[in-house]
C-alpha cells in the first residue's frame, strides 16, 4: 500500500521543483554562500529554498493525484496507463481524497513560512494546474504552454521565497525550455498511442518536430544572449554554452526512445548517465565562473 502512494506522488518528478534554485544560483546570494556557506544568512537562505522545494513537490504531487482521479476511467482503457494506483483501484476514492488534503495541507504549512509572494505563485501554480486537469490539455498548444508555465512559477516562486526580483533573461530561457521539453513529450506520445485529438486539431509528427526545433533554437539564443549581455556577463558564462547546446543535442537523440515511461522529461533526465553528467558539468561550471 506505501509502495502504490509513493508511486501515486510521483516523488521522481520532483526533479522538476530544481528549477527552483536557479535564481539563487544567479543571484548575490551566491558569492555569499560561497564565502559563509555556514553563517546565518546562508543557511537562512537554504532554509527558505528548502522549504519551497518541498511546497511546491507536495502540491504538484497532489495534482498529479487530482490528475489521476479525474482521469481513472479513461486510464483503465490505456494500456500503459491503467496500471496506475487510482486507476488500477489499489487506491480507492476515500485514499485519493485523503492524500490530496494531507499533501495540500503540507505544502500550505511551508508555504505560510515563506514570504506572501511564494505562496501567491503557489496558488496560481494550483489553479492553473486545475484549469489544465479539467479543459487546459484539451486545448491544441495551450496544452503544452500550460506546462511551460508550470516550470516558469517555479522559477518565480525561487525568486520569491528569497526575496529576490525574478531575472527576465531567466524566465524566458525557462519558458523556451520548458517548451522544448513539453512539444518533447507530445511527441514521444504520438509515437506510443494514436493520435489524440484536440479542441482545436491535432498534432502531427511532422508539426511537433518543427516545434521541438524551433523552441530548442530559442532556448540556445536566449540562453547565449543571457551570457553576453545579461547580468553575470562579465563572469564570461558564455564557457557555459556549450553545455546547453550538449545537453539539447542529447534530448534528441533520446526523442525515439522506447522505453520512457510517459515521455516526460524527469524520466529522460533520470534515465540518462549522459544527460545527468552534462547538467551537473553546466550548474558546477557556470557556479565557478560567478563566484571566481
Amino acid at each position: 500500500m506505501i509502495r502504490d502512494y509513493i508511486k501515486q506522488l510521483r516523488v521522481y518528478q520532483w526533479t522538476k521543483s530544481g528549477f527552483i534554485f536557479l535564481p539563487a544560483v544567479f543571484s548575490d546570494y551566491m558569492p555569499l554562500m560561497a564565502r559563509d556557506p555556514f553563517g546565518a544568512q546562508s543557511l537562512a537562505i537554504v532554509l527558505k529554498l528548502l522549504s519551497a522545494f518541498l511546497a511546491y513537490s507536495f502540491l504538484a504531487s497532489a495534482v498529479y493525484v487530482i490528475n489521476d482521479f479525474k482521469d481513472r476511467e479513461l486510464d483503465r482503457l490505456d494500456a500503459r496507463k491503467k496500471h496506475r494506483p487510482i486507476a488500477s483501484g489499489r487506491i480507492g476514492t476515500a485514499g485519493a481524497i485523503t492524500a490530496i488534503i494531507v499533501l495540500v495541507s503540507l505544502s500550505a504549512c511551508l508555504a505560510f513560512t515563506l514570504p506572501f509572494t511564494f505562496a501567491a505563485v503557489l496558488g496560481l501554480y494550483l489553479a492553473q494546474n486545475i484549469f489544465y486537469t479539467y479543459l487546459g490539455k484539451r486545448i491544441l498548444l495551450v496544452d503544452v504552454f500550460m506546462i511551460a508555465l508550470g516550470f516558469v512559477f517555479r522559477v518565480i516562486a525561487g525568486a520569491a521565497a528569497i526575496d529576490v526580483p525574478p531575472s527576465p533573461w531567466l524566465l524566458s530561457c525557462t519558458l523556451f525550455l520548458s517548451l522544448f521539453l513539453g512539444f518533447f513529450k507530445r511527441h514521444y506520445e504520438l509515437q506510443t498511442a494514436p493520435p489524440e485529438k484536440f479542441i482545436g486539431g491535432q498534432y502531427t509528427e511532422q508539426v511537433l518536430r518543427s516545434f521541438i526545433g524551433i523552441t530548442a533554437s530559442l532556448s540556445v539564443m536566449n540562453y547565449a544572449i543571457y551570457t553576453l549581455e545579461g547580468k553575470h556577463a562579465e563572469h564570461q558564462l558564455y564557457w557555459t554554452i556549450p553545455l546547453v547546446v550538449l545537453g539539447i543535442f542529447r534530448y534528441y537523440t533520446l526523442m525515439d526512445m522506447p522505453q520512457l515511461e510517459d515521455g516526460n522529461p524527469s524520466d529522460v533526465l533520470l534515465s540518462d548517465p549522459f544527460l545527468i553528467a552534462v547538467i551537473v558539468a553546466w550548474v558546477g561550471l557556470a557556479a565557478g565562473l560567478i563566484l571566481a
